[in-house]
């Protein structure tokens, strides 16, 4: 399994490899062996992405393209794009850290190829407690050094 962390923008307030280690465990812990991309980038990328494959002409906080392909098993599961500029503007408002958001906004997209929804009150539910399970990794003291 392969965690690529690719930084479009300059990302000095954020822990990548602690952000790596925490997708590792989570995709560890299902089993993946694929390779996951996580791109941080801004709201302008981001919100071209979200108009060009979702005819959305907003920007958002993270988008999920999954990329697993069933005949050829080794191809990567997908990429996760996460706008830092929507993360900070979060952050501010959950009165927590960039990088608490960074992580929650990974873990999402994470799930989101792992093939968890929250479109349904349940799948709902059931996101946010893996969501919520795989955050409380960053206050784990394996993780804090990181």
């Amino acid at each position: 399994m392969s965690i690529d962390i690719v930084a479009l923008i300059p990302t000095t307030n954020i822990n990548c490899q602690q952000l790596e280690q925490v997708l590792t465990t989570l995709l560890a812990d299902y089993g993946v062996s694929q390779e996951v991309t996580c791109i941080l980038t801004d709201d302008a990328h981001v919100h071209q992405l979200n108009r060009d494959f979702r005819d959305k002409d907003v920007p958002t906080d993270v988008l999920t393209f999954e990329m697993h392909d069933t005949v050829h098993p080794s191809s990567p599961l997908g990429e996760i794009y996460i706008s830092i500029e929507r993360a900070q503007i979060q952050a501010q408002q959950a009165c927590h850290s960039l990088q608490q958001e960074v992580l929650l906004l990974a873990i999402h997209g994470t799930l989101h190829l792992l093939g968890f929804e929250h479109e349904t009150d349940a799948g709902y539910e059931k996101m946010s407690a893996k969501e919520k399970q795989y955050l409380s990794l960053f206050q784990h003291p394996q993780f804090k050094g990181a």
